[in-house]
């Protein structure tokens, strides 16, 4: 691994096709073996084949594109390289012409599109009534937490749900709020098909359980989308796809697309009968984003049979207003304090490396979260020169395979550190980290809680360390200005992108935009943050053609607000939401922010369930 860093890092547009379930690319070799009078005859649409070569005598990894017994070309060398496993495996992919480019006295080419179709191990048999075979709870609690028995507040919030009353769950850091709702959304699914819709407040959390979810749930044949603006291309095709015909088991959004697509969801074919709010403390919190001042009204509106609301955090205020909003008759708060954990306030530490080296050279098992993964790649690198081969890096760049690796070695105990990102989170619930370091400033309070909330999970003596500090504030603000861009931003970037456009047309990668434009703090992503929020302001239109990818401008009288996306609405909530973190997690002192790590917060002299 420690060989190949620098391939992880880079972000290799290949890296990672190898579990992409859908992409482009184009035929090469078209232009040998009188190929070109074949391709010019194809048409947009034509169904093809991609057939392994083993025996190629030039590459053993060799995939060769047919249309019936015609052979067309081959996918790209490095494409191949990472899907020959695949197919070799059994993992079956469907090809389809994409468009026809050149011809004339050009040579003809052939851009196409690739679909994976996964060999999923399934625990679903479908009866010819239509219906599913149910999987046991044991079954499904080992998916989703392995061999951990249910604590006794996850087990009465789920008898409320069996109950179908409306339920508030209070349960700290760490003490498995996201199981009382996968069990039964799980469980609703196998035995009858029905559907479940969760509400987070920020596309980011909607995303990391996206993640980990599939992981669970897709081998039982669960259904799992996410719908946020921060999806793109082909699944955003998918999503939309499914919510046109209800296909779909478990949705994650965030209220504001799901206020924008409100139609969508009240349709009958889309009707959730459980609904889940996760984070509910926004419904007080948030009150300024429109969106979760309407949240109450639109779940009355979708008539679910079940309702659950999650929390680690509900003051007097916000447990009314969460009551109020959703109708809430009954609750359960966890009082459990986790006095194991001990916060060591090393905020703004000048030497970070030194300081680590220090702590963790004769502790136990540590994870050291950090932002990037090219940081959390040079930080690993120092700790291993220093405290030898029990050091491992980890961040979503890895291929599967390696993930699992360190997983199963950390596990073990032959690797006690690992420098990582956010990725190492979900779906790796360990009882035995001593140590969690923060070095890093966070983008929330959730995502501080949950990584702080991974140390002593065994009720053994951990220590949460903060190690960021106050110039880490300013790289984060950077960071989500390029992903959520402000409307000075986008309304720079749609004047100067127009101006580049030929006949209202566009036609350039995001890259190449922002290279050209040079605004300060804006890249590529920036570029395809803003064109999605035009796409759904209808100001452009993204499509293929025969000269590849382009942005059409629309006619568009008077003023639009961009304001009114729900986009934009996502990444103000982003904005808001650090601003409001960076407040505590750089000012409050050590004592104010171990409380919060290690207890729920719940009003006073009010009873512990209902």
């Amino acid at each position: 691994m420690f060989a190949q860093r620098d391939a992880y890092v880079r972000r290799d547009r290949f890296a990672s096709i190898g579990e992409a379930d859908d992409f482009y690319t184009k035929i090469v070799g078209v232009s040998f073996e009188g190929r070109q009078n074949v391709v010019a005859g194809l048409l947009p649409g034509n169904a093809l084949a991609l057939v392994r070569e083993p025996d190629n005598l030039h590459d053993a990894n060799a995939v060769a594109v047919r249309f019936g017994l015609l052979h067309l070309g081959y996918l790209r060398r490095e494409i191949a390289h990472r899907l020959a496993a695949n197919l070799d495996r059994g993992d079956r992919y469907a090809a389809s012409v994409g468009s026809i480019t050149g011809g004339g006295a050009r040579h003809v080419g052939v851009n196409i599109r690739v679909q994976r179709e996964r060999q999923r191990r399934t625990a679903i048999e479908q009866h010819p009534s239509g219906g599913r075979t149910a999987v046991s709870d044991d079954a499904l609690r080992e998916a989703l937490i392995g061999g951990r028995p249910l604590r006794d507040a996850q087990r009465r919030v789920l008898e409320r749900l069996e109950e179908q009353r409306r339920t508030l769950a209070v349960l700290g850091t760490g003490r498995g709020k996201s199981l009382c709702f996968q069990l039964p959304a799980a469980r609703a699914t196998l035995e009858h098909g029905s559907k479940t819709l969760v509400f987070y407040p920020l596309r980011a959390l909607a995303n990391d359980q996206y993640d980990a979810l599939v992981r669970r749930l897709e081998p039982l044949g669960v259904r799992i989308f996410r719908a946020n603006g921060a999806i793109d291309g082909a699944e955003r095709a998918d999503l939309e796809a499914a919510l046109e015909d209800g296909s779909w088991d478990v949705m994650l959004t965030t209220p504001e697309f799901a206020t924008f697509h409100r139609a969508a969801f009240l349709r009958r074919e889309n009707h959730a009968t459980f609904v889940v709010v996760d984070e509910a403390h926004h419904l007080f919190e948030s009150r300024h984003r429109p969106a979760y001042g309407t949240l109450g009204s639109f779940i009355r509106e979708l008539a679910p049979q079940r309702l659950l609301a999650l929390t680690a955090t509900a003051n007097a205020d916000a447990f009314a207003a969460i009551r109020t909003a959703l109708g809430i008759e009954s609750w359960v708060i966890d009082p459990t304090v986790r006095e194991n954990l001990h916060v060591v306030d090393a905020r703004n530490t000048a030497e970070r490396a030194a300081y680590l080296v220090r702590e963790l050279d004769d502790s136990g098992k540590a994870i050291v979260y950090g932002n990037s993964r090219s940081e959390v790649t040079k930080l690993a690198e120092r700790l291993r020169a220093r405290l030898g081969p029990v050091v491992a890096f980890y961040h979503a760049g890895l291929p599967s395979a390696q993930r699992a690796m360190v997983e199963d070695l950390f596990r073990a105990g032959s690797v006690r550190i690992v420098v990582a990102t956010s990725a190492f989170g979900e779906g790796i619930d360990l009882p035995d980290v001593r140590d969690v370091v923060l070095y890093h400033l966070n983008f929330h309070f959730t995502e501080f809680n949950q990584m702080a909330g991974r140390a002593g999970r065994d009720g053994a003596a951990a220590r949460i360390h903060l190690l960021y500090g106050d110039s880490d504030r300013r790289i984060n603000d950077f960071i989500i200005g390029r992903s959520a861009p402000s409307v000075q931003t986008l309304r720079e970037l749609y004047r100067g992108m127009r101006a580049m456009a030929s006949d209202d047309v566009l036609r350039t990668n995001y890259e190449d935009i922002a290279r050209t434009l040079t605004l300060e703090g804006a890249d590529g992503s920036t570029v395809g943050a803003a064109v999605r929020i035009f796409e759904e302001a209808n100001l452009v239109a993204g499509g293929v053609d025969d000269g590849g990818r382009f942005i059409r401008f629309s006619m568009v009288d008077g003023k639009v607000d961009l304001t009114k996306t729900a986009r934009y609405a996502e990444g103000q909530a982003e904005r808001d939401n650090f601003e409001r973190f960076c407040a505590l997690a750089l000012e409050a002192d050590a004592a104010t922010l171990e409380q919060i790590i290690n207890r729920p917060i719940y009003p006073d002299r009010t009873p512990l369930e209902r």
